[in-house]
């Protein structure tokens, strides 16, 4: 089901039971997002380890996803494995910030994971028809204002990121906030 330009609430989802994620893109990640990187695979289970603790611990069922490259199609394909295979009740969210997004993806293989994602998804919410300057940041806005837990993925020494935008309006919001933090996780970067 895709909702286009919707209205500034997802309804129908229950606010305490979702949360967002929020994280770089592949290249500020370990490896540069390599997905075969022993450290990107550590992150990726940390993620799914993150996931779970949210479902169990805290009741929560749906996962909103900005849907670019890098930690936004890595937990979306967390989302959709673990609701494949031990999680079934629980949902993803696609928030696109504009139409034709996929387009941002690099290789047909990323393409393809896109449109697998977001056919995956219990809703898929466009909010703009073309991009524009602020559009990521609403999209950002949209996701938080919807949400009352945000899993974030973020390194300090990264000045000035959308990351470290969307964590201080979830702050400012009040939502329960998950930080992985990179830049004190040493084992994302190791090659053993």
């Amino acid at each position: 089901m895709s909702d286009i330009f919707p209205t500034l609430a997802l309804t129908g989802l229950e606010l305490e039971k979702t949360c967002c994620f929020t994280g770089h893109r592949s290249a500020k990640l370990p490896g540069e997002g390599n997905r075969k990187n022993p450290g990107m695979k550590r992150l990726e289970s940390t993620l799914e380890l993150a996931i779970y603790d949210l479902v169990n611990n805290s009741g929560v069922k749906y996962f909103v996803s900005g849907m670019a490259n890098g930690i936004d199609i890595i937990c979306a394909e967390a989302v959709v494995r673990l609701k494949s295979s031990s999680l079934p009740d629980i949902e993803l969210v696609c928030a696109i910030p504009y139409l034709g997004q996929i387009d941002e993806m690099k290789t047909p293989q990323e393409k393809y994971l896109y449109s697998l994602l977001e056919s995956s998804s219990f809703i898929s919410v466009v909010l703009a028809d073309n991009y524009y300057k602020d559009c990521y940041k609403e999209r950002n806005k949209f996701m938080v204002d919807n949400s009352a837990h945000l899993l974030a993925v973020y390194k300090p020494s990264v000045k000035g990121s959308g990351t470290l935008q969307t964590i201080n309006y979830a702050t400012a919001c009040g939502l329960d906030i998950k930080i992985i933090d990179l830049d004190k996780s040493p084992q994302f970067y190791s090659d053993q």
